[in-house]
């Protein structure tokens, strides 16, 4: 039965991913909004409802290594899992104004969770401050909002269909505003039934509630976030793929994590494992975006299987680490001393790459 469940979960993420970008695109195109704005904001929104729903309720129920597994493991998927998934069925595009803007700002989000946490606690005054944060985002989103309603949307911007295939008055709103309700539904019921029952074997073999937040639930929370991206790359909207990532992850620290802080009866301890490996690396990856994404303003499918070496790595030492495995400390030298210099020399030889390919083109 637990199976099942996880099959019949999958079919649901894929179908409700597809009706909900379909509204997505419609709204966005209705209302003179770019696909890159619409990815940082309705779809990053609406896809991490199963991190903010799963999050309140395990604060609720006192789990706070499962709250912070949750919320550092589905950041750290949904750059290194999802972007390397993406990138290996269509390379991506990535504009100069997610290098400049939406990297650094969750760059500055990770770093400040990692900050409020190293004390070995989360209060409500820290979930106060995460929000003040969401709340200069938004207000910054509304204005880039305003500035694309200003554009002359259908010469800008490409979607799938024109202003004059959309349907007209409040038909279009009830039509589109149903298929985006149906779609959320189907993604976050989807997920949970796909969550339910990998967590329900994970305790079986007797994982730990931060193993377990850090690797089944994040990555069944994230699965919204995949279903969307591979559904926008498949239809060429680089995007909203990458957008959406970031967005997710600014939504996951700002929002759900603090909310939950406010909301959460008690205060939040955080593990000495999650100082110590855990928000270091969810920092580290944020990060890594940035000379990643310079090296060349894409993401190829050579970029995409270094994330999901990352991402492999990076559970392999959870699994082997939470075993008390003797391959751990070989596992770490790997790392140190053949994964990371070996990226820094691809992420070189990417730049030189790029720069020959602009001298040639003038």
């Amino acid at each position: 039965m637990t199976i099942v469940l996880f099959v019949l979960g999958l079919i649901a993420l894929i179908a409700g991913a597809e009706l909900f970008l379909k509204a997505v695109d419609h709204f966005g195109l209705k209302w003179g909004v770019s696909p890159l704005i619409m990815g940082l904001t309705v779809v990053a929104f609406a896809t991490g409802a199963p991190e903010l729903a799963i999050s309140i309720k395990a604060a609720m129920s006192g789990s706070a290594d499962l709250v912070l597994g949750n919320i550092i493991g589905s950041n750290i998927a949904n750059i290194l899992l999802i972007l390397g998934i993406t990138a290996l069925i269509a390379p991506l595009n990535i504009t100069r104004r997610v290098v400049k803007v939406d990297v650094p700002i969750v760059i500055v989000a990770s770093a400040t969770v990692y900050f409020l946490a190293y004390d070995g606690e989360l209060t409500t005054t820290d979930g106060l401050i995460l929000l003040l944060g969401l709340i200069g985002y938004s207000f910054y989103m509304f204005v880039q909002i305003k500035k694309d309603a200003n554009e002359e949307v259908e010469e800008v911007f490409e979607y799938e269909t024109t202003p004059d295939q959309l349907a007209k008055g409040a038909y279009f709103y009830i039509k589109n505003i149903g298929l985006l309700l149906i779609g959320l539904v189907m993604i976050v019921v989807g997920s949970n039934w796909m969550v339910d029952s990998a967590v329900t074997i994970a305790t079986i073999l007797g994982m730990s509630e931060l193993v377990i937040g850090l690797t089944i639930v994040s990555i069944g929370t994230s699965l919204p976030e995949v279903a969307t991206s591979l559904s926008a790359a498949r239809k060429g909207k680089a995007d909203i793929a990458v957008a959406n990532v970031m967005g997710s992850n600014l939504y996951n620290i700002l929002l759900t994590l603090g909310l939950t802080l406010i909301i959460a009866p008690n205060v939040l301890a955080v593990s000495a494992d999650a100082i110590r490996l855990d928000l270091p690396f969810m920092v580290a990856v944020s990060i890594a975006c940035i000379p990643i994404f310079i090296a060349g303003f894409n993401l190829t499918r050579r970029d995409g299987a270094l994330f999901l070496i990352y991402y492999s790595t990076y559970l392999s030492y959870l699994v082997l680490d939470a075993m008390n495995s003797s391959f751990v400390p070989i596992l770490q030298n790997s790392m140190f001393y053949v994964i990371i210099p070996g990226t820094i020399i691809y992420m070189i030889w990417r730049i030189i790459e790029y720069r020959k390919s602009i001298l040639e083109a003038l």
